[in-house]
C-alpha cells in the first residue's frame, strides 16, 4: 500500500510572516523624521527606543538614544563656535543620519508588521513629541543660561557695599574689605569718576586676582577709546587696593560682563612700563627690555603705557612740557616707538606724548 504523501511544514520564519501582526503600534521613518525635524536627534532616538522596546530590542534603544543626547549636544557646541549658517547644516546632518538609522535598523520591521496587518504610529504624536522635546529643551538652555546670571546679579545685590556721597556705590565681593571698598570710592571721587549720579562699582578680589568691574551704558564696550578710558581709571585707584595686576570688566545692568581687559606694571629699577587693554605682561617685559637696549630707561623715574585696544596699538611717553613742539624731540621719540615696534607685535603704533597729568599731546600714527 502506498504512503500518502506528506504535505511540507511551514518553516518558523514562514509561519510568523503569516500570522497577524501583534497589536501594538510602530513608528516608521517618516514619523522619525518629523520627530527629528521639530524636536532634534532626540526626538527621532525616543520614537526608535519606543520601536526596539516593542520589537524585544530595548537594549539596543536605549544605546541609540544615548548616542542621540551625545552627538546633538556636540552639534550644539560645535554651532556656537562656527560661523553663522554652520549650526543649520549640522542639523541637516543629524536629520539625514537619523532617517538612514531608522531605516537600515528598523525599516524591515517595520515593513513587515504593516505587511502583516500592522498599524502605524500616529505622525501627529511624532510632531507632539517633537515639538515637547524641543520646548523642553530650550527650557533647559535658557535656565542653565540664567541661573549663573541671576546667582552673579544675587551676589553683587546681596554683597555688603560702600556708598560714597549719596548715590554712587562699590560692592565688594570675597576677600575685599570695607577699607578696600572705601579708598576705593574715595580714588574715584578725588578723579571725579564719582560725581554723586548713582555709578556703580563692583570690587572682587580672590586667588585669581583683583577684579574692578565697571556698571557701564549700553554699548560702552563697542568703544575702543571708552575701553581704554576705564582702563585708564582702574590704572589710576590700583594703588588704592593694593596694587597691580587687575582685571577690568564693563558689565551692563544685568551684570552680564561684555569686556574683559587687563592693567599692570612691569618695574624697570625706577622706570615702569604700564600695560593696558588685551596687551600682556610679556610684552610690557619685551618692551622695557628693547626700551633699556635703547638707552631710554636708566633709571630715571620714566614711565611709559603700552596699550592694546582692538583699533590697535599705542605707546604713551610722559615728556617735559612742551617736547612736543620741538621737531627734534618728536623725532627722537618716533625713533624709539620703531624701535620698540617689534617687541609689541610690530606696526603700525600710535605715538601719544603726554604731559605730567597724562594729557595727550602728540598723536601720530607711525607704519
Amino acid at each position: 500500500m502506498s504512503s500518502i504523501p506528506q504535505i511540507p511544514q511551514a518553516s518558523t520564519f514562514e509561519a510568523q510572516a503569516m500570522a497577524p501582526a501583534p497589536p501594538y503600534t510602530l513608528f516608521d521613518p517618516g514619523s522619525v523624521a518629523i520627530a527629528t525635524l521639530f524636536g532634534s536627534p532626540v526626538a527621532g532616538a525616543t520614537l526608535m527606543l519606543v520601536n526596539d522596546g516593542r520589537l524585544g530590542r530595548t537594549g539596543r534603544g536605549f544605546l541609540m538614544l544615548l548616542a542621540a543626547i551625545v552627538v546633538t549636544g556636540l552639534a550644539i557646541l560645535a554651532g556656537w563656535n562656527i560661523p553663522n549658517g554652520g549650526g543649520s547644516i549640522f542639523g541637516v546632518l543629524l536629520l539625514i543620519a537619523t532617517i538612514f538609522l531608522a531605516r537600515k535598523m528598523q525599516g524591515p520591521a517595520v515593513a513587515d508588521h504593516v505587511r502583516r496587518g500592522g498599524k502605524l504610529g500616529s505622525k501627529w504624536a511624532a510632531f507632539g513629541l517633537g515639538i515637547l522635546l524641543c520646548a523642553i529643551f530650550f527650557g533647559v538652555v535658557a535656565a542653565t543660561m540664567s541661573i549663573p546670571k541671576l546667582i552673579t546679579s544675587l551676589t553683587a545685590d546681596n554683597a555688603p557695599k560702600v556708598v560714597v556721597g549719596t548715590k554712587d556705590e562699590v560692592y565688594y565681593t570675597g576677600s575685599a574689605t570695607q577699607a578696600d571698598a572705601t579708598a576705593l570710592g574715595n580714588q574715584l571721587k578725588s578723579i571725579d569718576y564719582f560725581s554723586d549720579k548713582g555709578v556703580t562699582l563692583l570690587l572682587d578680589k580672590g586667588q585669581g586676582g583683583t577684579v574692578l568691574s565697571f556698571v557701564v551704558k549700553e554699548g560702552f564696550w563697542d568703544k575702543p577709546d571708552m575701553v581704554a578710558g576705564f582702563d585708564e581709571i582702574a590704572r589710576a585707584v590700583a594703588p588704592s587696593i593694593g596694587g597691580f595686576p587687575l582685571e577690568v570688566r564693563l558689565v551692563n545692568k544685568e551684570r552680564d560682563v561684555k569686556d574683559t581687559t587687563t592693567v599692570g606694571k612691569v618695574a624697570f629699577g625706577n622706570d615702569h612700563i604700564y600695560y593696558l587693554g588685551l596687551a600682556t605682561q610679556a610684552q610690557a617685559q619685551a618692551l622695557g627690555q628693547e626700551l633699556k637696549t635703547d638707552g631710554f630707561f636708566e633709571d630715571k623715574g620714566f614711565d611709559v603705557f603700552l596699550s592694546k585696544q582692538s583699533d590697535g596699538t599705542s605707546l604713551a611717553f610722559v615728556v617735559a612740557d612742551g617736547a612736543w613742539d620741538d621737531p627734534a624731540m618728536v623725532a627722537s621719540f618716533e625713533k624709539i616707538a620703531r624701535d620698540a615696534a617689534p617687541a609689541v607685535g610690530g606696526l603700525p603704533i600710535h605715538l601719544h606724548m603726554v604731559n605730567s597729568t597724562l594729557e595727550v599731546k602728540k598723536d601720530e600714527a607711525l607704519n
